[in-house]
C-alpha cells in the first residue's frame, strides 16, 4: 500500500512539474492546455484539473484517472480531470509506445492551426522532427456535441492513419497543438520544437514561398536523427 502511495505521488510530481515547465517554456496562457503522464502498468493517466492554472500547478492540482473506470463514467469526488481527459485516453491507446502527451495554444503553432496551414519544411530544423510537412488533424464539420473531445481525437488518428512514419506531434486543426513522447521530458521537447518550427516558417514565408531545401537533404536530416541507422544523440 505505502510502495502504491509512493508511486503514484512519483507520477503526480512529474506531471506536476511538466505542466509547469509547458507555462515556463511560453507554450501556454492562463489555465489553457495540459499535460498527462501514464503509468502503463496500471493503465492510470495523471492529469492536471480541469481549469486549474498550468503556472502554479502543484501536485494537488492532479487527478488520477483509472482510464476503465473513466469510460465507465465514474464521477471523481475531489477534482473533475481535464476536460481534454478523453483525447488522451484515446491517444494513449492508440499510440502505445508514448507515455507523455502535452496540448498547448502555443502562438506560431496555434495561428498556423486556424490557419489550416500545414508548415513545409523549410530547413534542417524542421527536418530533425518530421520528414514532411507538420500534420493537421482532419477537419470537423459538425460538432458532436456529447463527445466533442472524443471527436477531436478521433480526427488526429485518422490523420494518423495516413502517414506511414512515427511523428512526435500534431496541429489540431482551428485549435492548438498536441504533442506526444516516450516520457515526460521528450513530449516538452517536441512541444518546444513544434512551436519553433512554426515560427521559424511562418517567418520563411515572407521571404519565400517555397522552399529551397533538396529532398536529399531533408530525408538525410531526418533519418540521421529518426531512421533505424541514426547516429545523432547519446545512446
Amino acid at each position: 500500500m505505502l510502495k502504491k502511495l509512493k508511486n503514484n505521488l512519483s507520477f503526480k510530481y512529474k506531471t506536476a512539474l511538466l505542466n509547469r515547465n509547458v507555462y515556463c517554456s511560453n507554450l501556454n496562457i492562463l489555465n489553457f492546455g495540459n499535460a498527462s503522464i501514464i503509468d502503463r502498468k496500471k493503465n492510470i493517466i495523471f492529469i492536471k484539473a480541469s481549469g486549474t492554472s498550468t503556472e502554479n500547478c502543484s501536485i494537488s492540482d492532479i487527478v488520477e484517472v483509472k482510464i476503465s473506470d473513466y469510460k465507465k463514467s465514474i464521477i471523481y469526488k475531489n477534482l473533475k480531470p481535464s476536460v481534454d481527459t478523453p483525447i488522451h485516453i484515446i491517444l494513449y491507446e492508440y499510440l502505445k509506445n508514448i507515455k507523455s502527451i502535452i496540448h498547448t495554444h502555443s502562438e506560431y503553432a496555434t495561428i498556423l492551426a486556424q490557419a489550416n496551414i500545414e508548415p513545409l519544411c523549410f530547413g534542417t530544423t524542421h527536418a530533425d522532427f518530421f520528414r514532411d510537412k507538420i500534420p493537421l488533424s482532419e477537419k470537423i464539420k459538425k460538432v458532436d456535441t456529447k463527445q466533442y473531445e472524443q471527436q477531436l481525437a478521433k480526427t488526429i488518428i485518422k490523420k494518423l492513419r495516413k502517414i506511414k512514419y512515427n511523428i512526435p506531434g500534431i496541429l489540431l486543426r482551428d485549435h492548438g497543438v498536441v504533442a506526444w513522447g516516450e516520457n515526460e521530458n521528450e513530449s516538452l521537447s517536441n512541444a518546444i520544437a513544434i512551436e519553433f518550427i512554426c515560427k521559424l516558417y511562418f517567418k520563411n514565408v515572407l521571404l519565400s514561398k517555397k522552399p529551397k531545401i533538396s529532398k536529399s537533404l531533408r530525408e538525410f536530416h531526418f533519418k540521421r536523427k529518426n531512421g533505424t541507422k541514426k547516429y545523432y544523440g547519446q545512446y
